[in-house]
C-alpha cells in the first residue's frame, strides 16, 4: 500500500486547490493513503483563516477548502504517544513539524510538504516530496 504523510503546508495548498496543491496532488503516487496527526485540521484551517481574514482567499473559497479538509479521506494518527520521540528531533524541528517526521517514520512514508525550511531541515531522516 502507498502512503504518504501530509503536512499542514501541503495541506493548505491542496484544500485550496492552488497550483501548487495541484503540482503537489500530481507527484503523490496514485492511490496513496495520506496520513495526519490530529492537529493538522487545526493547522490547516487556521491558515485558512488567516488566509480569508486577509484577502489572500475569498469567503466562498475558503469555505469550500473548509469543506474540502473536512471531507478529506486521510488517516488520523494521535499525538501523545509520539511526542517522546518527537521531542528528540526539537534541536532541528518544531514538534508540531517533527510529529509529522515521526509518523513518516513509524510507516515508512515519504514526508509531502512545501515547508522547504522542513524539507531542508538537517539529517532529516524520512524522504519527502515537494516542489
Amino acid at each position: 500500500m502507498n502512503r504518504v504523510v501530509l503536512d499542514a503546508s501541503a495541506g493548505v495548498e491542496i484544500a485550496l486547490q492552488s497550483p501548487d496543491g495541484l503540482q503537489l496532488e500530481s507527484l503523490i503516487p496514485r492511490g496513496a493513503v495520506a496520513w495526519v496527526p490530529e492537529h493538522y485540521f487545526v493547522e490547516v484551517s487556521g491558515v485558512i483563516r488567516r488566509r480569508e481574514l486577509s484577502g489572500q482567499t475569498p469567503a466562498p473559497l475558503a469555505q469550500i477548502a473548509l469543506d474540502r479538509l473536512l471531507a478529506s479521506p486521510v488517516q488520523i494518527v494521535s499525538v501523545q504517544p509520539l511526542i517522546s520521540e518527537a521531542w528528540t528531533m526539537r534541536n532541528n524541528l518544531t514538534i508540531a513539524d517533527a510529529l509529522y517526521v515521526v509518523i513518516a517514520l513509524h510507516i515508512d512514508a515519504p514526508l509531502v510538504t512545501t515547508d522547504l525550511k522542513l524539507a531542508g531541515a538537517p539529517n532529516l531522516p524520512v524522504d519527502t516530496i515537494t516542489l
